[in-house]
């Protein structure tokens, strides 16, 4: 696994372009308006690296006046993210990818609550952070209910007549919050005394 192309994602930027790539077909205005926090220049430097990397992809060319207008779209193996590319990947650099996650659905819910006859609580699923303790096999069930859950999304990802987009974000890792419980504590191997 090519770690240079795992940075290249798991970045605050270019993880949101290829993202929004990864579900539309757009030029670099459409980009601009979706991701209206981007400086310019930041958003024209991420797509010349991921065109670069090979993330993204020119997938048309229109001549608008004297210029030429390329739209982009992400390239469909390139621009996921799989276990062996999160293990060349250093601590920072994974906390970056997840810190650009977390800008991007502020930006779509900043977006959401700015468009015209939003209706929050009707069209609201659920805002939920939840702490669950799985033995190995319960933890791979939700795993499979996870991705099937985002393979569903992905099978729905074009527009048909009398739909609405609905977004999803999902994540999971193990969570640490600095305390535990009585019989995790025994688990934990024991530490040599610091004064014998």
């Amino acid at each position: 696994m090519d770690p240079r192309r795992s940075r290249l994602l798991l970045h605050p930027v270019r993880i949101r372009v290829s993202l929004v790539l990864a579900q539309s077909e757009m030029n670099v205005k459409q980009l601009a308006k979706v991701l209206d926090d981007v400086p310019q220049a930041s958003l024209y430097r991420a797509v010349a690296e991921l065109l670069d990397g090979g993330i993204i992809e020119v997938t048309r060319e229109e001549r608008r006046g004297g210029a030429i207008e390329r739209y982009f779209r992400a390239n469909e193996q390139e621009s996921l993210i799989s276990r062996q590319d999160l293990g060349t990947l250093g601590p920072a650099e994974f906390v970056a990818g997840i810190e650009g996650l977390n800008r991007m659905l502020a930006a779509d819910a900043s977006r959401y609550i700015s468009s015209e006859g939003f209706d929050w609580v009707g069209d609201f699923t659920r805002i939920s952070r939840n702490i669950g303790y799985f033995d190995d096999e319960e933890r791979g069930e939700v795993q499979a209910l996870v991705n099937e859950l985002i393979e569903r999304f992905a099978k729905a990802a074009e527009y048909r007549p009398g739909t609405k987009p609905t977004l999803l974000n999902v994540s999971a890792f193990p969570y640490v919050a600095g305390e535990h419980h009585e019989d995790e504590a025994a688990e934990q191997p024991e530490t040599a005394d610091a004064h014998a």
